[in-house]
C-alpha cells in the first residue's frame, strides 16, 4: 500500500468517525429533550392516601394545557400553600407519593405536571428552561383561583423541579421559602453526567455536540436558567437536601449551590446512602420530620 493510499484511508476513517459522532450526538439530544420514550403514567393519586383533592387544568403563555391537583390541608383549606415541582422524567403523582404527608401539617399542596410529563401537553422537555413558563402559569392560576391559599406560599423542587423553583424564588420575592432536593448546579454539568452515566456518551466530543443540538431544538440556550445563575438572588429561607451517593447531582455540586445562596437562613442536609431521587425513601421518618419542620417554621 502506497503512502497516498494510507493517507486516503486515514482521511476516510477520520471523516467517518466525525460523521458518526455528529449523528450520535444528534440522536442523543432526543434523549435529553424527550423524557422516557413512553411517558411515565400517573399511577399515584391522592385518593389512594385518603386525601381530598381537586383536579386542575390551566394553560401556559405558549398555549399548552397542564394538569395538576390542589389538595387542601387536612381539616380544610388554609392560607399556607406549598407548590411542588417534580423532576425530569417523573410526574406529579410520584412526587405526591413522597410528600403528601404535609397536608396533615396544615399545608395546602399544589402539584402539577410539567410539559412533556404525566398528563400535561407537549412532548418536549428542556430540563428547566421551558418549564419556568409552566411554573409561571401554575402560580398565576393559584393566585387567581385560590387567593386565600396564597397568603403564604412556599416552594418544593426536586431535581429539575428544583431548578425551576430556584428561578421562581428569584423572580417572585413574595414567596416565603424554598426547599431543594437533588437539585443540580448547572444544566451543562447535569447533562454531561446524565450522558455518561445513563447513555455511556463520553464528554468529548459528544456532549458539546449534543448540547448544540439541544439548543437548536429549543431555539435558546437553557444554561442561563441553571440554578447556579439564579440562586444568588434567593433571599428567603432555604433548605438543601442531597444524597451523598447521588451520581447525577454529586454532593459537592449541591454544597456549591448552597454556598452561592445568599439567604441569611439556610441549611444543608446530606442523606447518608441516598442516590438520586431516593431521599424520601432513605430518609424515612427523619425526612418527613425535617421537611415538616422547615415549612412550619417558615410558612
Amino acid at each position: 500500500m502506497t503512502v497516498i493510499e494510507i493517507l486516503n484511508w486515514l482521511l476516510f476513517s477520520v471523516l467517518a468517525l466525525a460523521i458518526l459522532a455528529v449523528v450520535t450526538a444528534y440522536f442523543k439530544s432526543y434523549a435529553i429533550t424527550q423524557p422516557p420514550k413512553r411517558r411515565t403514567p400517573v399511577v399515584y393519586h391522592p385518593d389512594q392516601y385518603g386525601l381530598v383533592y381537586e383536579v386542575i387544568d390551566f394553560a401556559t403563555a405558549d398555549g399548552l394545557q397542564l394538569k395538576g391537583w390542589f389538595i387542601p390541608a387536612a381539616g380544610g383549606e388554609t392560607g399556607k400553600t406549598i407548590i411542588l415541582c417534580h423532576g425530569w422524567g417523573a410526574n406529579r403523582g410520584e412526587l405526591m407519593r413522597d410528600t403528601h404527608f404535609m397536608a396533615g401539617h396544615g399545608f395546602n399542596l399544589f402539584y402539577f405536571d410539567f410539559r412533556g410529563s404525566g398528563e400535561s401537553g407537549d412532548a418536549i422537555s428542556s430540563v428547566g428552561y421551558l418549564e419556568t413558563r409552566d411554573f409561571d402559569a401554575a402560580y398565576e392560576f393559584l393566585k387567581n383561583q385560590r387567593p386565600r391559599a396564597c397568603e403564604r406560599t412556599g416552594l418544593f423542587g426536586a431535581s429539575m423541579g428544583g431548578s425551576v423553583a430556584v428561578y421562581a424564588a428569584a423572580k417572585y420575592p413574595e414567596l416565603k421559602c424554598l426547599l431543594l432536593e437533588n437539585t443540580f448546579l448547572s444544566y451543562r454539568r447535569v447533562v454531561a453526567n446524565f450522558s455518561w452515566l445513563r447513555m455511556k456518551v463520553p464528554y468529548w466530543p459528544l456532549v458539546p455536540m449534543t448540547l448544540f443540538f439541544v439548543k437548536m431544538k429549543l431555539g435558546a440556550d437553557p444554561e442561563p436558567f441553571s440554578p447556579a445563575h439564579n440562586i444568588a438572588a434567593v433571599k428567603v429561607p432555604a433548605m438543601f437536601i442531597n444524597g451523598d451517593h447521588d451520581d447525577l447531582v454529586p454532593l459537592a455540586d449541591a454544597e456549591t449551590l448552597y454556598g452561592l445562596c445568599r439567604s441569611e437562613k439556610k441549611q444543608m442536609w446530606a442523606i447518608t446512602g441516598s442516590t438520586h431521587g431516593k431521599c424520601a425513601e432513605i430518609g424515612g421518618e427523619v425526612y418527613k420530620n425535617k421537611i415538616s419542620k422547615f415549612f412550619t417554621e417558615n410558612l
